[in-house]
Order: C-alpha cells, then structure tokens, then sequence
C-alpha cells in the first residue's frame, strides 16, 4: 500500500550470537577496560589531579626506593671496604713485625755462622714473637667481632690465622728454648762457640722454614684481603650504579607514565567533547533530532552529554507536537472548507432535489389518473377518427402506458439515492461537533464507502464481516476521516500494483473485551517494505508520487485514534499485502 507515515516501531527478533566473556576477565585482560571502570564516576578534577598525583608518586617513589636500596647497598659496601682495610691495617703491622722477625733471624744466623752469636739478639726475636702474637690475636678478635666477607665463607681467613697461630707458636716455642738454654748456663766464650753449631743447626732447620710457612700463610691472608677490598670497593662502585639507575628508572618511569596519563586524559576529555560536539552540529546544521550524544562517563562531559540528549529529545518532541499541530491544524482546514463546501453544496441540492422528490408523488398520481382517463375513452369511443389514430399509431400509446410508470419509479428512486448521497455528505463533513455521540460505526464505514463509490472500480471488491457491535462514543466524522485514509490507501495500493491475483478489501468488525471493539481493513496488494514499515505514522511521510499524496492522513488518524484512548497497528509483509487494526474503547474514560 502506499501509505503516509512510519508505524509503531516493531522488534526485530535479534540473531543469536555467543556469549561475551565475564567482565571480570575482560576486565583483567584490558587494563584500559580497568581505568575506565574505575575512573568513570570520577570528575574532570579528579582525573587531571589523579594523574599527576600517580605520575608524581611514582617518581618520589622510585627515588625514595633508589636512595633506600642504593644506601643499603651503599652502606653494605662502605662496611666491607671498611672491614678489609682494618684488616690490611693490622696485617700490614703484622707484616712488618714478621719481617723485623726475619731480620732477627738472618743475623742471628749470620752471627752462629762467624761464632759471634750475642744473646741479645734472642731476646729481641722473642720479644717481637711476643709481639706478633698479640697483634694475631687482635686480627683474630677483629674477625671474630666484625661480619664475615662473602669471600670469607670459601677462603676461611680465620683458618689460616690459626695455622699462622700454631705455626707462630711453635716458631716461639723453639725460640724460648734456645733463650733459655742460654740464660740458663753461664757459659764461656769456649763454651759458646761449641754450642754454636747447634744454633746454627736449629736456625737452618727448624726457624727458617717455621717462619716461611708462617710468612706463606700471612701473605695468602694478604692477598685475600687485597681481593676482598677490590670487591668491596666495584660493590661500593656498583651500589652507587643501582642507586643512580634506581632513581633513573624510576624517573623515566614517571615521565612515561605521566606522558601516557597525560594522552589518556586527554583523550578520556576530548574524545566525549569531540561526540558531544558532532552529536550538537548534526542537530543543529541537519536538523535531525533523533540522534543522541553517547554518555561514556559520569563526569562534567557526561552531565554535558545528557543534558544535550534530554535538550535533543525536548526539541525533537515540539517539533514533533508542533508538526502534529500543523497537520491537524491544515487537516482540520481541509475538512472544515470542505464540510462548508459539502453543507452548501448540500443545501443547495438538497431544496430542489426535495422539491423534485416531493412533486415525483403527485406526478405519479396525476400521470396514473391521465392513462386511466385514455383508458376509459377508448372504452367508451373505442373508433376515434382518423386523425386521433394517426397520432396514437405515432406515440405509441400502449408504450408509454407500460413505460411511464416505470419512469417515473425510477426518478423516484434516483431522487431518493441523491437524498442519501446528500444525508452521508452532511453526516461524513460534521467537524465542528464538539461532543461525543453514540454512534453506529458500520453506518460510518458504510458512508465512507458510499463517499469513495467512485474510486471503487469492478476489479476492487469490498467484503464487509461486520460483527455484532455496540454502539460507541466518539467523534464520527473524525473516526470517518479514520477509514476514508485506511481505504483510500488500500484503494490506491490495488488500482497502481499490476499482476495482483485478486483485488479485495476486508473490512471487519468484532466485539474483543467488554468495553473494546476491534476494527481490520485488509487489503490484498504487495505489502509495506521492512525498511519503510516504521515511518509510515512519520509526519509528512509518504510513499506516493509527488502531487498524489501529502503524508499526513495516517499521521492525523494516529492522533485521533490516540485521542479516542485507542490503538492503531499495522501487519505486512512483501507480497501479503497489509492489514490495519483499530481498536477502540467503546466508552472512553
């Protein structure tokens, strides 16, 4: 059919799809899905401060755990350089009482060798023995006392300042007993250089290679220290690395991240102002009001964005009452120059056609008595002269006597069908009653029929399966201007398609609840495409050619069957043709 408007919208029966993933999920697999969840509620303020705060919080963070880590580091490192230098401190004392041990012990050799072997010299070996096995006991205390190295756990320093112990203490020993056996005889100088040889004897094979072994050890303790304190030193020099790389990082952390920050909040603003912005030039340049701002956050852009789509909707709904307005206002202009035009038309129709229908009965009667007259001369004078016969051989008499009465019937009949033409004008152009009535709908349909007679060819034929109704309180001639745009439709539709099977209109009527009846126009022509279906009740929507249609009769019958408390609905489908359904109260509230 070739209708005006978009209908009632109607849902589409959607097309299966998979279920989505949890948002829990989502939600961990997509930090940014994260960020929006969290900061959606949040303001312009919040965001823009909470930025910065995180950017700002990294870097002192970051800095503050450089500064922790690298002093820990740093502290560790410093203790250790610490440790290793104490320890090479006390070594090197070690070290030079061990070599004035040597100095003792090479001239004492040098003296037994030329038999001129002097006491004195013993006694100041045993005194730097003595010596030397107080400064190992300090070293010994040292690590005892002070944590041990890394390195201390592989090449145990303490192990080989207990052999260096032992080792010092058996060289003492030795020492002592030749210091006592000189004390302890007074001897003279033939004496002396008699016992020479042994001293001799005892340096060579017993001190010399006591204190290399001894040295030995102290040099390996030396050696290990020096490594010790290179590592201590590279740990000094690698915690100073940590603690700069620490901080570094971290502030190139807090530049990425507050670059990053800075482009999603950005974005996060612009993006919502950018829709906002595009929804408001649509409306405005376009003039299409349907469309709506999406509302991604609930910030100030969101407050924005939804006041514009409630600004959008209130538009959108003047300019819809207003276009309403505007169809009814034309409309009722339309109906009321016509119902003037049709009430004048009528009245000036309806004197003469009464006075023809008033006269038709005495014509009858007089035509009825005229012929009865004939009838009675030629009873009574049944050989008229020539001329008289000549005239009735010429008009027929017998002929008009059987056709004048049907003549005449069928000017009453014609006349009585104009008073009815003329009653179902007056009654169809009634706009200007501003009262309900109690009306007969089936009388209404049937003079809209009368009223479209001409339009309904042979090939278009109506059924009508009229119900048992009651009658209804409404406004007629707005429920007739109802039915004349739903029929003239279906009459339009089935006139223009070509190759339809057959071309019929059903209209129908039913009683449907106790205070609702139930009007189907059905018509038999191509059906309304999907994509057209929901704007047939559009103001000024149509599908006719240019001059052939305005787009405003199914508009204004949507709004007066909503004003009678009703509903109006369309079925079609391709090829199927389409079927109006009204229903209405029969008593409004």
């Amino acid at each position: 059919m070739h209708h005006s408007e978009s209908g009632i919208l109607s849902n589409h029966p959607g097309v299966a799809t998979p279920s989505p993933p949890s948002r829990r999920f989502l939600l961990f697999a997509n930090p940014v899905l994260w960020i929006n969840r969290i900061s959606r509620r949040w303001s312009i303020h919040q965001k823009i401060g909470s930025g910065y705060f995180l950017a700002v919080s990294i870097a002192v963070f970051g800095t503050a755990t450089g500064l922790i880590v690298g002093e820990h580091y740093d502290d560790s490192a410093r203790e250790s350089l610490e440790i290793t230098q104490e320890r090479l401190d006390m070594l090197g004392n070690l070290e030079k009482s061990f070599f004035t041990i040597q100095l003792y012990q090479e001239r004492l050799t040098y003296l037994s060798e030329n038999q001129s072997l002097e006491a004195d010299f013993i006694v100041r070996l045993n005194e730097t023995l003595i010596k030397s096995n107080s400064q190992l006991a300090q070293l010994q205390f040292h690590l005892k006392t002070h944590r041990q190295l890394p390195s201390d756990y592989k090449n145990s320093p303490k192990d080989i300042l207990n052999y260096c112990e032992r080792g010092l203490d058996t060289y003492h020993q030795i020492v002592s007993s030749l210091l006592e056996r000189l004390n302890s005889e007074t001897l003279t100088p033939s004496q002396l250089q008699t016992i020479q040889p042994f001293f001799v004897k005892t340096f060579k094979s017993e001190l010399i290679p006591q204190f290399e072994t001894i040295s030995a050890s102290l040099d390996k303790l030396v050696r290990l220290t020096e490594i010790q304190q290179q590592q201590a030193k590279a740990k000094f020099k690698d915690a100073k690395i940590l603690r700069a790389s620490i901080i570094a990082g971290s502030m190139m952390l807090s530049i990425g991240i507050a670059a990053v920050l800075a482009i999603y909040t950005s974005r996060a603003i612009a993006r919502p102002i950018q829709a906002v912005t595009l929804v408001a030039k649509q409306a405005t340049q376009d003039g299409n009001f349907d469309l709506q701002a999406p509302v991604m956050t609930e910030d100030e852009i969101g407050v924005l964005a939804t006041s514009l789509n409630h600004l959008i909707q209130r538009v959108a709904t003047q300019i819809r009452d207003l276009q309403q307005a505007q169809a009814q206002l034309i409309q009722s202009e339309k109906m009321s120059s016509l119902g003037q035009m049709v009430a004048g038309l009528a009245h000036e129709i309806n004197n003469p056609v009464n006075f023809i229908h008033g006269n038709l009965t005495y014509t009858q009667e007089y035509t009825r008595d005229i012929l009865e007259l004939l009838h009675l001369y030629q009873q009574h004078y049944p050989h008229p002269s020539a001329e008289i016969q000549r005239k009735l051989d010429d008009i027929d008499l017998q002929f008009i006597r059987e056709d004048l009465p049907k003549i005449m019937n069928s000017m009453q009949v014609g006349s009585e069908r104009i008073r009815q033409i003329i009653l179902s004008l007056r009654n169809f152009s009634r706009l200007d009653e501003a009262e309900m009535k109690r009306v007969d709908l089936h009388q209404g349909i049937d003079n809209t029929l009368l009223i479209l007679n001409s339009r309904l060819t042979q090939n278009i034929k109506v059924i009508k399966q009229y119900g048992q109704i009651p009658l209804i309180e409404c406004y007629p001639a707005q429920l007739n201007q109802v039915f004349m745009n739903i029929i003239n439709n279906a009459i339009d539709e089935l006139s223009v398609e070509s190759g339809l099977a057959k071309r019929q209109i059903l209209i129908q009527t039913q009683q449907i609840a106790p205070n609702q009846i139930e009007i189907k126009i059905q018509d038999t022509g191509s059906g309304i495409p999907p994509d057209i279906k929901p704007k047939i009740f559009d103001p000024f929507f149509t599908t006719k050619p240019v001059g052939k249609g305005t787009g405003m009769g199914l508009a204004i019958s949507y709004q007066i069957i909503e004003k009678h408390q009703g509903k109006i609905k369309v079925i079609s489908e391709l090829g199927q043709g389409s079927e109006f359904i009204v229903s209405l109260p029969i008593k409004p509230e």
